[in-house]
């Protein structure tokens, strides 16, 4: 099995892929706002200019097409805390007195700037953005990506409570949110991680179910490669006790349950799938900063693949039930977010070009 997550590298380069919507379960609003976007004949790369004209005009200047996408995905994501019953005002207002937990969350206090990372949604180039950030000299010196991690999480520790109530009430703070399609994740998830590369003992200590599926646990012989446990064995596992988190590790835990818009107060949310028109456009147009800054880990147009076609074949692979189930445990993502997946037809959808 080639790996996955060299398949699955993506910068939002991918084709946009037309979803059939009969006999399917549609997810969001009944007109989606991703779905409106395809019928917007804009594209990113291109800058709208306001045309000026003579007299007096209450109009704003139309918005560039991916300015528009992010406000897109905020509104829906609003609409769809509603509909679950959550009033997200009330809740921010209770983010704002505390200050966001530690946990996911990194920070730049001098840009005011302020992300949760979700695993397997390019944490990791987020992570190395946000250093080269916080600490440019240092980033530049070390190049170290573990330093990355461990000093902004250190850094986001240290910052006072009255630091995090600027950044999250600044009307021009950047609060984003970065996802990717739930169904990707699990997939790059397994395969990142029950690698035979990978130190597999962890695991099942950590998670000792495991071992009530078929693995190779104290049993590995030959080459170093392939997985210690297949796909088809870990998305049974995830089915029967991913409702319990802490049966599994943070790689496969629902976005929404860290980085919940309902409850933390972004003003952006980031889709892997688009990964480089969005990132270039929050940081020359929101950060006046040079993409160049912009490292990518794992993230690369030249290796990326059929992105529809991948969660497919996957998926195509399980028993209906442990679909539905792995369904129900990322709906509140998969709405939250603006993503869908045919259960028929076991389509994914929700990004565009």
């Amino acid at each position: 099995m080639k790996d996955f997550n060299r398949q699955f590298e993506i910068t939002g380069k991918s084709q946009e892929t037309n979803i059939e919507l009969e006999n399917s379960i549609h997810i969001g609003l009944s007109h989606s706002t991703e779905t409106i976007e395809r019928k917007k004949s804009t594209s990113i790369n291109r800058v709208q200019v306001p045309v000026t004209v003579t007299g007096k005009s209450n109009k704003s200047p139309p918005l560039h097409p991916v300015e528009e996408r992010f406000k897109d995905r905020l509104d829906e994501a609003k609409h769809v805390c509603l509909q679950r019953g959550v009033n997200y005002n009330e809740k921010w207002k209770a983010v704002i007195e505390n200050g966001p937990p530690t946990d996911r969350f990194v920070a730049s206090e001098s840009h005011h700037a302020m992300m949760c990372l979700v695993l397997k949604a390019g944490s990791s180039t987020w992570n190395d953005f946000f250093w080269r950030l916080r600490a440019p000299e240092e980033a530049e010196k070390y190049n170290f990506w573990e330093r990355a991690v461990h000093g902004n999480a250190y850094a986001f520790k240290s910052l006072s409570l009255d630091k995090k109530k600027e950044i999250l009430q600044d009307p021009n703070g950047l609060r984003l949110v970065g996802v990717r399609h739930p169904f990707a994740r699990i997939i790059s998830g397994w395969s990142d991680k029950f690698d035979k590369m990978y130190f597999y003992n962890i695991w099942f200590r950590t998670f000792p179910k495991l071992l009530n599926y078929p693995n190779k646990w104290g049993r590995w012989r030959g080459p170093l490669e392939g997985h210690f446990m297949e796909w088809v064995d870990f998305a049974s596992y995830l089915a029967d006790h991913g409702h319990n988190l802490t049966n599994i590790d943070a790689h496969f835990y629902p976005a929404t349950a860290h980085c919940d818009p309902c409850r933390f107060p972004f003003n952006f949310i980031t889709k892997l799938e688009t990964y480089d028109a969005d990132a270039s456009w929050l940081i020359e147009a929101k950060l006046n900063l040079s993409t160049a800054m912009l490292k990518p880990k794992n993230v690369n147009s030249k290796r990326s693949k059929d992105y529809v076609g991948l969660i497919k074949e996957y998926f195509s692979k399980l028993d209906r039930n442990v679909t539905k189930r792995i369904y129900n445990l990322y709906e509140n993502d998969l709405k939250t977010f603006g993503y869908s997946f045919n259960l028929t037809t076991l389509t994914a959808g929700g990004w565009v070009e």
